[in-house]
């Protein structure tokens, strides 16, 4: 396999990988709003008779209601340290700085580059998906304070 060849399917694979996790942080961003909307609904639906049976209940499931709003917004808030993409006419800069740019030279910075943007990308997506999960356990548990309350006003 010639240089420029291992070059290019380096390059192409960090891409490949940088694209995969934009699609990740965007559907993980899909779901947590899925997940608000299903709070909101199931915390308004049993009414307010149901939990003023049960105060401590409506307590627990506004407390849950609240804690996965928070979780919410850790995944959908931007970071700045997110980044899917490197600008390119800043690393043609970099190179044109020292002289005639070099193509291997120029290869590796970027595939440099991209590996760290995808290094970054994966701890904030470790993040967002913790988020997520806990925020799915607070569903979770906020839709069955719910169900018992709804339960016991029966």
């Amino acid at each position: 396999m010639a240089v420029e060849d291992a070059y290019e399917l380096a390059y192409r694979e960090a891409v490949r990988a940088l694209e995969h996790q934009r699609a990740e942080a965007t559907a993980l961003q899909s779901r947590a709003g899925l997940l608000l909307a299903t709070a909101s609904i199931s915390i308004s639906f049993p009414g307010r008779e149901a939990f003023a049976a049960v105060p401590a209940l409506a307590w627990l499931a506004v407390l849950c209601f609240a804690a996965l709003s928070l979780c919410v917004l850790a995944i959908a808030w931007p970071h700045a340290d997110r980044n899917f993409n490197v600008d390119p006419q800043a690393l043609l800069v970099a190179h044109l700085a020292d002289g005639a740019p070099d193509a291997e030279a120029l290869a590796l910075d970027l595939i440099a580059h991209i590996a760290f943007h995808h290094r970054v990308n994966a701890r904030r997506l470790a993040q967002m998906s913790s988020a997520f999960h806990t925020g799915a356990c607070l569903l979770a548990i906020q839709l069955l304070l719910t169900v018992f309350a709804a339960a016991v006003t029966v």
